[in-house]
């Protein structure tokens, strides 16, 4: 089975940086080349598993899609220590980086995402403002000291009423 499929769509389903890591190898030119051409396109099932497409919502409440990314990060990322999940700290700052990198620099957004997309920068930054304020949990393995988020303080800071 193949999908037919605009880059436009790929990128509106925050599903952009997937499609050029997995399917374009990372080249950043044939991404961009591919996205300003904006031409219908096939892609075959696997090719849409891996991406994710085949899970995804279209939706432009991008600060939703951000929150289910998070607890999504956490579900599968967060460890059991005494009786706190933890997460690690440099990795959920780096996911949380990373989730614009699902929105290309060249690419021009139609109305309606130009405003979502600016709530949610203006969201992602005051999270960031916020995890300076959480506890940092300091746990030494090996004579390595490791730093960790607790996984209930980042739920409690997420704000599903948008």
């Amino acid at each position: 089975m193949t999908i037919k499929i605009h880059p436009e769509d790929i990128v509106r389903r925050c599903l952009w940086d997937n499609y050029v890591y997995y399917i374009l190898a990372g080249s950043d030119k044939e991404a961009e080349r591919i996205l300003a051409a904006n031409e219908e396109m096939e892609i075959s099932e696997k090719d849409a598993l891996v991406i994710g497409l085949l899970k995804v919502i279209d939706t432009d409440n991008l600060i939703h899609k951000f929150n289910n990314h998070v607890v999504e990060f956490l579900t599968n990322k967060s460890i059991k220590h005494s009786d706190l999940l933890l997460v690690r700290k440099k990795a959920f700052d780096y996911s949380v980086d990373k989730f614009l990198d699902k929105f290309p620099d060249y690419w021009e957004p139609k109305s309606t995402y130009v405003s979502a997309l600016a709530d949610l920068v203006g969201y992602i930054d005051a999270m960031k403002k916020d995890l300076e304020g959480l506890e940092i949990h300091k746990i030494v393995d090996k004579n390595v000291t490791y730093e960790f988020y607790n996984s209930a303080s980042i739920k409690k800071m997420l704000k599903f009423n948008y």
